[in-house]
């Protein structure tokens, strides 16, 4: 709980205990799985609702993939305060480096934070390039400048009833769609080698290939 203090003119300084985690992850989808466990450590101690951490992880992700470059890192920092967390997920084209946090350049993706209060209210946001986004919504609020995030339903991998790998879903999905390898790279804006080298298994999708898929398909595999 914040304490009063008073500084030099006596006026009270509210002072405000909070928790700074951060984690930095290669821009790839086989980094999920970290991201996931990361989010999940933070969350263990944080004041929102079992609801409310569920939908901070989904959020986290679907800033992933507005964030996401071509290549580089992604650095997810939690801010934990008493009654709220504060979520920033941003990319550098540097690559990713356990032992420093990733210093955005000016003209790399900076997008998609996420603040939830005790009650598990989400607020996602995206600004420009310039700097970190960031939203504060207090306990039971909602940001001003909440942005309304595409829908996605979330296929976790390797789960009950779900395929076991990304090559998997793919087939899967392509099928269910009717589409060829050649038409789904004409949606997907990628070459038809590339479509056959996931579904072969031979590589997996960049975390901006993803957004696409989510697009196309309207799921997001997560492994």
């Amino acid at each position: 709980m914040a304490e009063p203090v008073y500084g030099p003119s006596q006026d009270p300084i509210e002072v405000m205990p909070v928790v700074v985690l951060f984690q930095v992850f290669p821009a790839r989808p086989s980094s999920i799985p970290d991201i996931r466990d990361f989010v999940r450590r933070c969350l263990a101690e944080s004041p929102l609702t079992e609801e409310g951490n569920r939908e901070v992880g989904e959020t986290v992700f679907r800033a992933l993939l507005d964030a996401a470059g071509p290549s580089g890192s992604i650095q997810v920092a939690f801010r934990i305060f008493p009654e709220h967390v504060e979520v920033d997920v941003l990319h550098s084209e540097l690559q990713a480096n356990a032992a420093s946090p990733v210093q955005p350049r000016p003209d790399s993706s900076v997008n998609g934070a996420v603040s939830a209060g005790a009650s598990g209210t989400i607020s996602p946001v995206s600004t420009g390039s310039s700097g970190a986004s960031e939203a504060a919504a207090p306990a039971g609020g909602t940001h001003p400048a909440a942005l309304n995030a595409p829908g996605a339903s979330f296929v976790h991998l390797g789960e009950d009833g779900q395929p076991a790998n990304f090559a998997d879903w793919m087939s899967v999905s392509l099928r269910r769609e009717g589409l060829t390898q050649e038409a789904a790279a004409r949606l997907l804006g990628v070459s038809v080698k590339t479509v056959s080298r996931w579904v072969g298994g031979a590589t997996e999708p960049r975390l901006r290939d993803l957004r696409r898929i989510q697009e196309v398909f309207g799921e997001i595999p997560l492994q």
